[in-house]
């Protein structure tokens, strides 16, 4: 009677723990690829400044993890995103939203929709505020 119990507790384990979806690994197959940042908007001067498609792009590999960036924008921008370089990025989730991690470090909310990006610093695990920046990235 014993080991009865015992697989009874032990299939209700495996059925609890083995039956989760992986939104996060949905949300980041839909974020791999290239993207190209096009316009940052926000900040506690309100700026909007638009970039020209593919000046300045993003590469996220999901396989290893990794976001390259090739940041071309000669203009005088306040804020243009990433500086040129290769980043580590996962995707971090909290209830059904998304967030953007690079380098350990939190960049905000993931919006996907269709072939638009948006990350959103206004939106983050800690809660919202109201001087982060908002980049739109095309693909």
């Amino acid at each position: 009677m014993k080991a009865y119990g015992l697989m009874l507790f032990l299939g209700l384990i495996l059925v609890f723990t083995g039956c989760s979806t992986d939104n996060a690994h949905e949300k980041n197959d839909k974020l791999g690829g290239t993207w190209s940042l096009i316009n940052v908007s926000g900040g506690f001067a309100g700026i909007d400044e638009d970039f020209e498609k593919e000046a300045i792009v993003w590469k996220f590999d999901t396989k290893d993890g990794t976001l390259i960036v090739a940041n071309n924008d000669g203009s005088n921008a306040i804020n243009n995103g990433l500086p040129t370089g290769t980043y580590t990025y996962s995707v971090l989730q909290e209830k059904d939203l998304f967030y953007l991690e690079v380098n350990d470090k939190e960049i905000g909310e993931i919006v996907i929709d269709k072939s638009q990006l948006v990350l959103d610093q206004n939106s983050t695990t800690m809660g919202n505020g109201a001087d982060g920046f908002v980049m739109v990235l095309v693909r």
